[in-house]
């Protein structure tokens, strides 16, 4: 072989290197596709993905997208299919974990302590991290300052001055406005301890969740403030229509009030039986799928949202941010509704992550509605709940 024809192999080889390097640089290993449940916010997560795809070599593509788990599933076997999900509500995480779709977060990414409490908790399953939380929420209690001179510090006295004027609205028929009454006298839902729930333990029959019954009870038999009418919908109707003194709602509320023209303020929840009322705290977190090649990249690329651009996305979608820093900015100390529903976010816990909490809506609404109409007594009620719920977490498993 002549040295001519050495140096031209040679100088071939070189090419088809450089050219593969450059194939690797525009290639499929070098794009991140991300979908997201969150609507206004997409261009601003679009943004900030843009900006870190730029210093780090990656096109990444955002696309605004609902997933149930079957769909998500299917998807990411495609070569474009997603390699994370941006802002999903905490209380669908469980699913993508239980399906072995959802990745670990790596030990190093980020440090518990730097967020909400609630919003933490919100990212364990089974007591392993699966996500990372980009904005929080709650309810609180919406006042009409037309209404009510000085919000009262308890449950209690609240009830005594809505008796008397105004009246309080909201759906006590779901577990998701009661909550605060069952935590507050020592029930709970599923026992959690050590970052995980056991669904075994319920204790939505204790003495401590009875009494809180008996308390939902005397809201609407004793003192006629509720009924198994109301629902959300009307709940918020009828404060906006300066019908009802006080109402629990949450942070997606204030637009429409304000626009309404109500006269309203925002507060942290009175306590109750002596104890800070538990609101459920709601989570938008991300995750990574666990099919995902490039799940290294997508975690960073999350984080840098997280990092650089909850700011933003509290501007134009009112998410506060899950990060304590975020938090204390001065945009949302200066807001007086966002400072009140922070307070409460302190006070607040997540619905439990674990896929059997989907069979307790109904089972909590229904025996609510027959303890209201007196075929059930509030002990009656909360055992029969306990129960249901025992009877459908079993069904529900017994496919596995």
């Amino acid at each position: 072989m002549t040295r001519k024809t050495v140096m031209k192999m040679a100088a071939v080889c070189l090419t088809l290197v450089a050219l593969t390097g450059c194939g690797a640089g525009q290639g499929a290993d070098t794009k991140l596709t991300v979908w997201t449940n969150m609507g206004v916010e997409v261009e601003t997560i679009q943004k900030y993905a843009d900006e870190w795809g730029a210093a780090n070599g990656y096109e990444v593509e955002v696309i605004k997208q609902s997933p149930a788990v079957q769909q998500f599933a299917q998807a990411v076997n495609s070569p474009d299919g997603p390699d994370a999900v941006v802002g999903i509500p905490n209380d669908q995480l469980a699913d993508y974990v239980n399906a072995g779709l959802a990745a670990e977060v790596p030990a190093d990414l980020y440090q518990d302590a730097d967020f909400s409490e609630a919003a933490i908790q919100a990212c364990y399953v089974g007591g392993t991290r699966y996500a990372a939380p980009l904005s929080v929420e709650t309810t609180a209690l919406f006042y009409n300052t037309d209404m009510v001179a000085q919000v009262p510090a308890t449950w209690e006295e609240l009830v005594g001055h809505a008796a008397e004027q105004g009246g309080v609205s909201f759906d006590a028929t779901s577990i998701y406005y009661d909550l605060g009454f069952v935590r507050a006298c020592g029930g709970y839902i599923f026992k959690y301890e050590n970052g995980a729930y056991d669904v075994a333990d319920i204790g939505l029959a204790n003495e401590g969740a009875v009494q809180a019954y008996e308390f939902i009870n005397a809201l609407c038999n004793e003192y006629g403030l509720l009924s198994a009418d109301v629902t959300a919908d009307i709940a918020r109707s009828n404060f906006q229509n300066a019908q009802t003194a006080y109402f629990i709602g949450g942070p997606w509320d204030i637009d429409g009030f304000a626009s309404a023209g109500t006269n309203f303020g925002v507060a942290e929840m009175p306590t109750f039986n002596g104890q800070p009322f538990v609101t459920p705290v709601g989570t938008q977190v991300s995750f990574v799928s666990s099919k995902s090649d490039s799940q290294d990249k997508a975690w960073e690329m999350i984080m840098y949202l997280i990092d650089h651009g909850a700011m933003e996305m509290y501007e134009c979608g009112d998410r506060i941010p899950a990060k304590l820093a975020d938090q204390a900015n001065d945009a949302i100390q200066n807001n007086e509704y966002s400072k009140a529903f922070i307070a409460q976010i302190n006070n607040g816990e997540p619905m439990p992550t674990v896929s059997e909490m989907g069979q307790l809506w109904g089972i909590h609404t229904n025996n609510i509605r027959s303890m209201w109409t007196g075929e059930l007594t509030p002990q009656e009620a909360a055992e029969n709940m306990v129960k249901q719920l025992e009877e459908a977490v079993s069904l529900m498993n017994s496919g596995k």
